[in-house]
């Protein structure tokens, strides 16, 4: 069977992205670029696995389906908007949403399962999207007031059809009769984000499978019983797509195709422009530090313009100003950053990179690559900083924060 060729996204962009190339190209890599998404890659050379060099490790690109990163590339919000995705874990789409969305955007990423939104919020932490949080509801419970969202991302529970390389189990354990629950809960999810979106909102629904009721029988009872709008796509050169079923024109629709893409599906539907909105009145949550407190750890004053560092009993996060929009009675968590003992004290998570005025072990070139690795894997280096932590960064490159214990550097995330 041919290989399944991997692809991958860079969480960075500008002279980060520059950088992270360069380390990547220092360990063997190779790649080429996707037109269909300006941080989409397909890998070239893998000497070794993508998910063990150190860009993935500091979270600067993400191993993600090239198919997976067609949502949101169909939802595309405006910079700055309030998205919301329904279904979440492990966060593929919603990190992926976050970076187009930017800095002064907001996504909300949901997902029932505790484990799985364990994952979710690891991922999240270790891309560094602070214009991130995280929910744990029954997508269809969702408690957000109606006509909240800009824009909604609904990647729902499927049978999963078009994983069958991946998955060649997949037709047995999901037989068509099986499917019928899975369609219930799609349309129950459906209805709940026609009512969570403003007037105008766009929704984007996508599968991961190939059967017809779970695609486009779904998307007929969205315009026909839910009044949204479906809304043309355009042609991707880049993906074979098959012709939509039911004459329903403007959607993509992808087989499986052995060693290149898994199958998917991608409708996007708009809301009319009736109903209400929701405007909230700001909310204060947690408790904030002080912007002096929050320099003295070595965090840059720019973050400071999206949001707030905050503590919540013992447990730090990142608030970002669209979160404090959110209901008072509405359960969420911000990005995590560390711990707070009860003086105070403050541990931060060593993949907390907001650059900040703290001393930075800049290592170079190839021979850098090697002593990072070798910090990860237990070394330490002696130093003589007086602070608790410093800065690790590679060719100017801030990967992560070091522990300074008994005049030594060391990685530690306990």
């Amino acid at each position: 069977m041919k290989q399944y060729k991997r692809s991958f996204r860079f969480v960075c962009q500008g002279e980060e992205r520059k950088k992270v190339e360069e380390m990547l190209k220092l360990q063997g890599f190779s790649w080429e670029q996707e037109e269909f998404f300006a941080s989409s890659c397909r890998l070239v050379d893998e000497p070794f696995s993508l998910g063990s060099s150190l860009a993935s490790f500091f979270g600067f690109l993400y191993i993600q389906d090239r198919a997976s990163m067609l949502p949101p590339v169909a939802l595309m919000p405006d910079k700055g908007a309030f998205v919301l995705d329904m279904c979440a874990s492990p966060g593929s789409k919603t990190g992926q949403l976050a970076q187009i969305v930017g800095e002064t955007g907001f996504v909300l990423g949901n997902e029932v399962s505790p484990q799985r939104l364990a994952t979710l919020r690891r991922n999240l932490q270790q891309m560094g999207l602070f214009q991130t949080a995280s929910c744990c509801f029954e997508g269809q419970h969702i408690e957000l007031p109606e006509g909240m969202c800009d824009y909604i991302q609904l990647d729902p529970p499927c049978s999963g059809w078009g994983t069958i390389e991946k998955n060649p189990k997949v037709m047995e354990m999901w037989k068509e009769e099986k499917t019928l629950p899975l369609v219930t809960l799609q349309k129950e999810l459906l209805k709940k984000a026609e009512r969570l979106l403003k007037p105008g909102g766009v929704l984007v629904y996508s599968t991961c499978t190939t059967n017809i009721e779970e695609n486009e029988e779904q998307v007929r009872f969205a315009l026909e019983e839910l009044g949204l709008k479906l809304e043309k796509l355009p042609a991707l050169p880049e993906f074979v797509m098959d012709e939509p079923l039911l004459g329903m024109d403007g959607v993509w629709r992808l087989s499986p195709r052995m060693g290149d893409t898994q199958g998917f599906f991608v409708a996007r539907l708009r809301k009319q422009n009736t109903g209400t909105s929701y405007f909230p009145e700001e909310k204060t949550w947690g408790e904030p530090l002080p912007k002096k407190y929050v320099q003295q750890l070595g965090i840059s004053e720019q973050y400071l313009e999206y949001g707030d560092v905050a503590v919540f009993k013992d447990s730090i996060h990142f608030v970002h100003e669209q979160a404090k929009y959110l209901p008072a009675n509405f359960a969420w968590q911000g990005m995590y950053m560390g711990k707070a003992g009860k003086s105070k004290e403050v541990q931060l998570s060593p993949r907390v990179r907001m650059a900040g005025d703290l001393p930075v072990i800049d290592f170079e070139g190839k021979e850098g690559i090697e002593k990072i690795k070798g910090l990860l894997s237990g070394q330490s280096f002696s130093c003589d900083y007086k602070e608790k932590h410093v800065f690790l960064a590679w060719n100017g490159l801030i990967l992560g924060r070091l522990n300074v214990k008994n005049k030594r550097v060391l990685w530690s995330e306990r």
